[in-house]
This record gives C-alpha cells, sequence and structure tokens, in this order.
C-alpha cells in the first residue's frame, strides 16, 4: 500500500519533490500500486522509490532539465510502463521483473545491471540504449527496437526475440541459451564476441532448435550468425528481368572470385522497384562491384531482347508483334517465384549460398512473410490423403541433403505437419514453412544430389502447395512486407 504522503507529494510537480526528497535523504519512497498513468515526471528523481505494481502508462518519466532525474535502484517489479516516455532515463540497477514495457521509449536509456527478467518489452523502443549486464532471463523483446543498443554480458537465456531489430547492436559476452530468434534481423555490425550460447530456437513453438542435438562448441554461435561482410544494393526502378540479372549474376561472380559475392536480400518496394542485396567480403570497393553489375545487366536485357526479336523473326512474326510477345515473356519472367523453381529444377546458372539470406526484411532461415492466400480445409478436402503422402515423400528426399540443410528441411516439414494436425491450422504459419522449402529448393547447393533430385522435391512442394489450396504465386518469398 502506497504512503498517501508521498503520493501528495509527487503530485505537486517534479521541482518540489526533488526539494521534498533532498529534506529527507533518508526517507524510501512508498508509491506501490499507484495509479500515475500519464502523469508528467519528467526531471522526478526516483531513485531507490518503491513504484511496485504501479500504473506508470504513458507517463513522461525523461529525463528533462532537471539533473537530478533517476530511476537507479528504483523498484519496479510488475509495474505498468505500457507505452511510457523513458527517453534518456537512468534505470541502472533497477528491478522490473515482470513489468509490462510494452511500446515504452526506452532510446538511450541506461538500463544496465537492470532486472528485467521476464519482463514484458514487446515493440519496446531502446534504439541506443544501455543493457550492459543487465538480468533478461525469459523476456519478451518481440517486435523491439535494440538497433545501436549495448547488450554486453546480458542475460538473454530464454529470451523471446521474435522480430528484434537487432542492427549494429553489441552483443559481446551476452549469453543466448535457450533465447528464440525467429526473424529477428541483425547485420554485419551485430557484434557476438565471446557471446555464450549451448542452444536457440528458431521459432517461438521451441522446434527448431540449433543445433538439432548436442550442444554449440565455443565461438560456433557466433560464426553462426556474425559474418565479416559489405554488402551493395542493386536498386531497380522499374522491374527486374529476372533471367538477365542471374546471367549476369554469374558473370559477375565468376569475375570476382576472391570476393565471395553472394545474394542476401531480394526485396520488393512500392510500384515496380526491387532492391537487389549483395553481399561479399570485406576492403573491395563496392562502388566498382556496383557499376560492373548494372553493365552486365544492361549487356544481357540487350542480348535476350536480340534473341528473342531474331527467333520470333524466323517465326514469322512482325517486330511490333515481336516486341509484344518479348514483353509478355518478359512478364513472365518478373516472377521471382517461376525463376527460383526454374533454376532449382534444371540447376542452371549460378548457385547461391543464401542461408541467413533476407526476403524483404527477415533471415530466408526464419522469416518468409505474412499471410497466404487460399482456404485450407483439410478435414474435408479430397486431396487429404495425398497431403501426408507427399510430407512423406518430401522428408525421404530431404535425407539426400547436405546435413545442415537436411536438418532445416526436416525442421521445416515436421513444423508443418504438426501445425496441419491441429484442428484450425494457422494459414500464415503454413505458408511461411511452404515459403522456406520453395526458398531452400533454389538457394541449396548439393554436392551430393542430382540435380533430377532436386527436380523432383520442387516438384513434391509445388503439389503440396496445390492440395493445400494455396495460390501458387503467393508461395514465393515476401515482396515489402516485414513479418
Amino acid at each position: 500500500m502506497a504512503n498517501v504522503r508521498h503520493v501528495n507529494q509527487l503530485t505537486q510537480g517534479s521541482k518540489r519533490w526533488n526539494q521534498w526528497r533532498k529534506d529527507n535523504p533518508l526517507l524510501q519512497p512508498d508509491l506501490s500500486g499507484t495509479d500515475l498513468s500519464r502523469a508528467f515526471l519528467s526531471g522526478a528523481n526516483l531513485r531507490g522509490a518503491n513504484l511496485h505494481g504501479a500504473n506508470l502508462s504513458g507517463a513522461d518519466l525523461r529525463v528533462g532539465d532537471l539533473r537530478q532525474a533517476s530511476l537507479n535502484h528504483a523498484n519496479l517489479n510488475s509495474a505498468l510502463l505500457i507505452g511510457s516516455d523513458l527517453i534518456g532515463a537512468s534505470l541502472s540497477h533497477a528491478t522490473l521483473r515482470k513489468a509490462s514495457l510494452n511500446d515504452a521509449i526506452l532510446i538511450g536509456a541506461d538500463l544496465s545491471r537492470a532486472n528485467l527478467s521476464n519482463a514484458d518489452l514487446r515493440g519496446a523502443f531502446l534504439s541506443g540504449a544501455s543493457l550492459n549486464g543487465a538480468k533478461l532471463k525469459s523476456v519478451s523483446l518481440s517486435d523491439a527496437t535494440l538497433s545501436r543498443a549495448d547488450l554486453s554480458s546480458a542475460d538473454l537465456s530464454e529470451a523471446n526475440l521474435t522480430r528484434t531489430q537487432a542492427l549494429r547492436t553489441s552483443f559481446g559476452k551476452s549469453i543466448f541459451t535457450g533465447a528464440c530468434l525467429e526473424d529477428w534481423n541483425i547485420n554485419s555490425s551485430t557484434k557476438f564476441e565471446a557471446a555464450i550460447c549451448e542452444y536457440v530456437y528458431l521459432n517461438r513453438g521451441c522446434r527448431e532448435r540449433r543445433p538439432r542435438e548436442g550442444t554449440f562448441k565455443p565461438g560456433e554461435f557466433a560464426a553462426l550468425f556474425q559474418q565479416a561482410i559489405d554488402t551493395v544494393d542493386l536498386i531497380f526502378k522499374d522491374g527486374i528481368d529476372w533471367q538477365a540479372f542471374f546471367q549476369s549474376f554469374q558473370k559477375l561472380r565468376s569475375q570476382y572470385t576472391d570476393k565471395n559475392l553472394s545474394i542476401q536480400a531480394i526485396e520488393r518496394k512500392p510500384g515496380e522497384a526491387f532492391v537487389v542485396r549483395l553481399v561479399m567480403s570485406p576492403g573491395f570497393d563496392k562502388t566498382l562491384v556496383e557499376s560492373r553489375a548494372k553493365e552486365l545487366y544492361v549487356a544481357e536485357i540487350e542480348a535476350l531482347e536480340a534473341q528473342y526479336e531474331e527467333r520470333l523473326r524466323l517465326q514469322g512474326q512482325h517486330l511490333e508483334d515481336a516486341r509484344q510477345t518479348i514483353e509478355i515473356e518478359r512478364q513472365d519472367k518478373a516472377s521471382l517465384m517461376a525463376v527460383m523453381s526454374t533454376m532449382a529444377s534444371t540447376q542452371q546458372g549460378p548457385t547461391y549460398d543464401m542461408r541467413g539470406a533476407q526476403f524483404g526484411g527477415g533471415f530466408i532461415e526464419t522469416n518468409y512473410g505474412t499471410q497466404v492466400g487460399g482456404t485450407i480445409n483439410h478435414h474435408h478436402d479430397p486431396n487429404t490423403e495425398d497431403i501426408p503422402r507427399l510430407l512423406t515423400i518430401l522428408r525421404n528426399q530431404a535425407q539426400t541433403f547436405p546435413t545442415d540443410q537436411k536438418d532445416e528441411a526436416l525442421d521445416i516439414l515436421e513444423a508443418l505437419q504438426d501445425e496441419l494436425a491441429k484442428p484450425d491450422p494457422d494459414q500464415p504459419r503454413i505458408g511461411r514453412r511452404l515459403k522456406k522449402l520453395v526458398a531452400l529448393d533454389a538457394a541449396i547447393a548439393l554436392p551430393t544430389t542430382t540435380p533430377d533430385d532436386l527436380a523432383t522435391f520442387t516438384t513434391n512442394v509445388i503439389e503440396l502447395t496445390e492440395k493445400l489450396g494455396i495460390p501458387i504465386e503467393q508461395v514465393q518469398p515476401p515482396s515489402s512486407s516485414n513479418s
């Protein structure tokens, strides 16, 4: 129960409150359970205050102009700080166990050594915040922004980092054992030096475990997620002729064999625009690579058009009719699904290592977009008997994959089968699983399989998609939406 006198003092404003605290240096304010929602508390000295179970939702708790502002060592266990403004706030050594900080603004806040175990930080903004040594065990950070934040030596064991933005974030010496990393977004500037991790999960259902069995060896977790790379963004404002692009990219790779060029992301922007992000070994002139990539692409476009015109001329078509036919064929090639399926089934063109790549924002290993169309009703569908058959066939075919890809494919198929067995299957989740299989088919390097094996696998994935009633054009890497 809060001390009424303490509550009355606080309602008189931060300046009077701070003076009262100065006059009573040994007194510990008891504000437990108080409704302070939307209160203006900017600059208030709440150091060591008991705010257990208090409602501070929407409150202004910024540092303000008063240097005495502080929540250091405060007791905020089970407190409500939903949507609170804590920009630059000082919460060092504060206890926030089971606190609700959904959508709270903690940009640049000091949460070093704070205890946030089991706290709810979904959608919170923590850009540039300091969480050095913070206890974040079982915390929910889904959809939170941790970009440029310092989480060195933080305990993130069993934390939920689903869709968390962690660009340029420091996780040095942090503990990740048991954490869920589904759809999180990191880049080459995200640091994992000496991170401690025995295993992680790649979805919230704790089904896709990495490693599948046993534990990571020292340094293995950091090596898995951190890559020393540079990136080059190729922007296509008016769409892409995918055949021309992949052929030009094959030539680009052959010219820079020592730069480990690969595709990290393909993102569709509003309208017809696409961004293709290339990654390569650091220390090379990225401007030169970008220029050469565009030159090769333009050359492939011109070569293909010349081939089309000659072929159609020989078939007796007039030039104008030929150009219309060329445009129709180009539109067909704009389907990324068609290109990926063709590449997978024929093994023409380069092989791309796209593990860890992004399509529209999330990691290809864990993120495959939002909802897909179609209705899935496998209880009264005549295709019901075909679905288990196709799953079994795909599982058997996945056994021929290299170890890492085999484990991933088996995990996807197991999760897909579990979802289909539910009374009310989650359509978006099923769509994401199918997208994983499509992307895995097209991107996988298969030294132990033949092109025919992969073609059959791809065909079976597409057949399964059709049996589930999902439009085939929608089971492809997403466009501009992030899940």
